[in-house]
């Protein structure tokens, strides 16, 4: 299966990318729709790992036609990223209308009047990594910040084709900010009151906080919460919404309120459930948009190349020592 899956990559990547780009989206979206079916079909292991990661996460408030219906949908949104990823270096505002429209923009502009930065807040939900393109074509100073690719947990096809990324992000109209172990470079963004992109379930951390998520324990890091309260850096919660017509809807919240006490270990707890919370809303209402990166970390983690995501996951919770940021690429989720 990974095979037959890496040559498919290898083929859209190099010899048909140029063609692809140019099919309308409504003739896209039917062709995605009838691939991500036949891969529902025929990978049995992903898909019923889906399945598992939405029992697990509603318990009993899913019923198994729901589970059925939101995994098959999962595999078309997991279409749909890999599809948009041939996008970043070839497309234009206009052609960049089609695939996604922006709601909230006049946060972000009200967010940078304080001269602070932005942290623009995600997970790694839906095509979460469009909001970099979207504000770099409306002209923000935008920077995604992303983290060491799991290179050696990848095949020798998705490193060729992550090397091809890394060649033509100089066309990006956005940043790509590779942060090691130290937050450095996101200060610097911040410093010069840019937007900065970043997840909140990203896996390396020094330190975590187990927080409620729907029906188990996550563990997320403190960090941004931290750093927003040292600095000042505004945080903006972000998620990407694919709607019926197919366009994803980037939708920027209002800033986070952020509680202060003297007790700054709990002052930091108090501001991440309050952002997790918001998120949890939307996974809530779009499971489909989650449940592949659910999956996805789930065998990362089993490969030990990350920790795990829940607290009541049968892998050890001890994390390395690297900071919360977006997966370099997704070349893991290729």
């Amino acid at each position: 299966m990974r095979l037959i899956i890496d040559f498919i990559l290898w083929f859209i990547w190099v010899p048909m990318r140029k063609l692809v780009v140019r099919i309308p989206l409504p003739v896209v979206s039917i062709t995605l729709r009838a691939c991500s079916s036949l891969l529902y079909a025929i990978d049995k292991k992903r898909r019923e790992g889906v399945k598992e990661e939405l029992r697990l996460l509603f318990d009993k408030g899913m019923g198994e036609d729901e589970i059925n219906r939101t995994a098959r949908s999962s595999f078309y949104i997991f279409a749909r990223k890999v599809y948009e990823n041939l996008l970043y270096g070839e497309i234009t505002k206009r052609g960049a209308d089609s695939i996604f429209t922006f709601q909230g923009t006049h946060h972000l502009d009200e967010a940078l009047k304080k001269g602070k930065g932005v942290m623009l807040i995600s997970l790694h939900f839906g095509s979460f990594f469009l909001s970099m393109l979207g504000l770099g074509l409306r002209g923000y100073k935008a920077n995604a910040i992303t983290g060491t690719p799991l290179i050696e947990a990848s095949s020798y096809i998705k490193n060729k084709i992550y090397a091809l990324r890394k060649e033509e992000e100089s066309r990006y109209p956005f940043k790509v900010v590779v942060v090691g172990n130290s937050l450095k470079p996101l200060l610097t963004a911040l410093k010069r009151n840019e937007i900065a992109g970043v997840v909140i379930d990203g896996r390396e951390a020094t330190k975590m906080i187990p927080v409620k998520f729907l029906e188990r324990t996550a563990q997320f890091s403190p960090s941004l919460v931290n750093l927003s309260m040292r600095t000042g850096a505004v945080i903006l919660p972000f998620i990407a919404i694919m709607g019926k017509d197919g366009r994803h809807n980037l939708i920027v919240s209002p800033a986070l309120e952020m509680t202060s006490l003297e007790d700054k270990e709990e002052a930091a707890r108090v501001n991440l459930e309050r952002l997790v919370g918001i998120f949890e809303k939307y996974v809530s209402e779009h499971p489909d948009h989650y449940a592949m990166t659910l999956y996805g970390m789930r065998e990362e983690s089993r490969l030990g190349a990350i920790p795990p995501f829940f607290v009541d996951s049968p892998r050890s919770t001890s994390c390395g020592n690297r900071s919360p940021m977006i997966r370099e690429n997704n070349v893991s989720e290729l």
